[in-house]
């Protein structure tokens, strides 16, 4: 699965459901959504039980976290629904760049939940830092990094000042 063909998932995703916000996206696609304290390492899960699908949230997270994630396992259900036949798809570490479905769920939230013009907007801006620019976004810097390499692999001109961490927001 190309770069190109992610952000563009996420891009129809957003215009279908007038909205960037995974939650309301979920939510419109009748994704049940819970959580459970049962797990103290997981961040999330999503399966695939009776025809339906479902969303877990670790309930430790803050809601800042559970956007997060909920466009992480979005991109699971969107772009890996077959692996969902096969087992629940989980993450206790997000941000992983060494499992490919992780890489490409990481790649789906970083462009759902920041658009590319906002980027090109801000960029314009020579008072900002690299992480006034992830504050001013609502993200964390790892996830920009994401993003800033779809921008670049998809042809835009950025500069990476954060290589992608595969370790973020693990336990």
């Amino acid at each position: 699965m190309t770069i190109d063909t992610i952000h563009n998932t996420t891009e129809k995703l957003a215009r279908r459901f007038q909205t960037r916000d995974p939650i309301e996206i979920l939510e419109g696609l009748h994704v049940i959504l819970g959580e459970s304290s049962r797990y103290k390492r997981l961040k999330g899960y999503c399966f695939l039980s009776c025809q339906t699908i479902y969303v877990m949230f670790n309930s430790a997270l803050s809601e800042y976290e559970k956007r997060i994630v909920a466009a992480h396992e979005l991109g699971h259900i969107t772009l890996h629904r077959s692996q969902l036949r096969i087992a629940p798809m989980s993450d206790s570490q997000l941000y992983n760049m060494v499992d490919k479905t992780e890489y490409q769920a990481n790649l789906f939230a970083a462009d759902l939940l920041i658009s590319d013009q906002a980027v090109e907007g801000l960029s314009q801006n020579p008072d900002l830092d690299y992480f006034d620019f992830c504050s001013t976004l609502y993200v964390p810097p790892e996830l920009m990094s994401f993003k800033l390499y779809s921008l670049i692999q998809r042809g835009h001109q950025y500069n990476m000042p954060l290589g992608i961490d595969s370790s973020f927001l693990a336990n």
